[in-house]
């Protein structure tokens, strides 16, 4: 089974890949199309991220592709209906990094309430800008409103709840009903 890679991917896991296929890892393929859809002729599978567009020119120059596996979890960038029509699986890598996309999330979030990411330069620069960084805001009791609800989206609610936050989330592909 020949397996094409065209963004980039870490690598012991294309490491791990080469040890039961054929891969040919070219990452360098996500800014070349004619040469994408060149290559992607002679693959059985496709791993991309979100930048390889898996559309309707890109499956009918995969003749032989049976799965596109996707780091990450957006599907937006892959012809869904496309490949369902194909037959071919589509096979996103739910959860391989979801906890440190939410601690991401945190993160930011109280980088942003503190007011440190304003005082970034100040810092590199050596100075340490008391009066700015003494403004800042506490995430305690504060209300975080999560938009897409799923796997991240939770953590990072999980996570934002030990600071003693009030999470409101929101996801279009919830019922209304849902806790």
């Amino acid at each position: 089974m020949r397996v094409l890679i065209s963004e980039f991917m870490d690598a012991p896991a294309v490491q791990a890949l080469q040890q039961r296929f054929d891969v040919q890892y070219a990452p360098e393929l996500v800014e070349q199309r004619g040469a994408l859809l060149a290559a992607v002729a002679q693959a059985d599978a496709l791993i991309v991220r979100n930048r390889t567009q898996v559309n309707a020119e890109l499956l009918a120059a995969a003749s032989r592709l049976i799965a596109v596996g996707r780091l990450g979890v957006g599907l937006d960038n892959i012809d869904l209906a496309g490949c369902e029509t194909r037959g071919i699986k589509v096979i996103p890598a739910t959860g391989a990094n979801a906890r440190a996309v939410a601690e991401y999330v945190v993160g930011t979030m109280l980088s942003l309430l503190r007011g440190a990411y304003g005082s970034t330069a100040d810092v590199a620069a050596g100075v340490w800008p008391r009066n700015a960084l003494s403004q800042g805001l506490e995430a305690h009791g504060r209300t975080l409103g999560v938009v897409g609800f799923g796997g991240i989206g939770r953590l990072a609610a999980q996570l934002a709840r030990g600071l003693g936050m009030r999470i409101v989330g929101s996801d279009a592909a919830l019922p209304p009903d849902h806790p």
